[in-house]
């Protein structure tokens, strides 16, 4: 069996400038802090970040923005960061971000529909709004639907409470957030996780997220992160 275990430096190695990457997390609490660091450390710039928010000043995705390294967020609730604000209206271009805001259940929706191999589906969330902009709307039974496609990332960074060596993974409580649908969205997935155990100590009906998803476990993520 390939051994999965990895330190949070070489798990994101493969993170590039430009990349795209889905993190897990709502307002942080399920974000993989562990990886983060490790993340904002290494400085790959550029970035494409997805994810239902931008963290809060110090903690989860804010780190990244506040770094300089994200050049696209495409979130649902960016209000508890007034650094995206200021980002999203400077006239220096090293330094603007560009934010896409998606209704969160359409976002939650999109990385699924992925996951699940579907070529999109249909929501009258945004119908008649700035939302519907330059997409397809579709009337099914007199009623208009929005068009919207599957979202997809290169990389996936989740937090874990419980993982085994093959990748099972647990979460406790409100850190399952946009985890699970993350793991099945991205081409390669990395959870940051509180504590590795050998495989079959998870109860099966415990676990949320199959090892044939994960690429990557690093240990180390603190229990209080939530």
């Amino acid at each position: 069996m390939k051994n999965k275990i990895m330190t949070a430096k070489e798990a994101i190695a493969g993170i590039k400038d430009g990349s795209s990457i889905m993190v897990g997390g709502f307002m942080a609490c399920g974000t993989p802090e562990i990886l983060i660091d490790a993340l904002v450390e290494k400085g790959a710039k550029d970035l494409t970040i997805i994810c239902n928010d931008a963290g809060v000043p110090g903690r989860g995705v804010g780190k990244l923005i506040t770094n300089g390294q994200v050049k696209t967020l495409i979130a649902s609730h960016v209000g508890l960061n007034p650094e995206v604000a200021q980002r999203m209206n400077t006239e220096d271009p090293g330094e603007k971000l560009e934010c896409i805001l998606v209704p969160q259940g359409t976002l939650a929706e999109r990385i699924r529909a992925c996951g699940a191999g579907l070529g999109g589906f249909l929501t009258p969330t945004g119908v008649g709004t700035i939302v519907a902009e330059g997409k397809q709307v579709i009337n099914v039974g007199g009623k208009d639907y929005l068009l919207e496609e599957p979202l997809k990332a290169d990389f996936a960074l989740l937090r874990g409470s419980v993982t085994d060596k093959f990748g099972n993974t647990e979460y406790n409580g409100t850190t399952r957030t946009f985890n699970p649908m993350m793991a099945t969205a991205a081409d390669y997935v990395i959870v940051g996780t509180c504590e590795i155990v050998e495989i079959g100590d998870i109860d099966p009906n415990n676990v949320v997220t199959s090892g044939i998803f994960v690429d990557a476990i690093v240990g180390g993520e603190k229990p209080w992160q939530i």
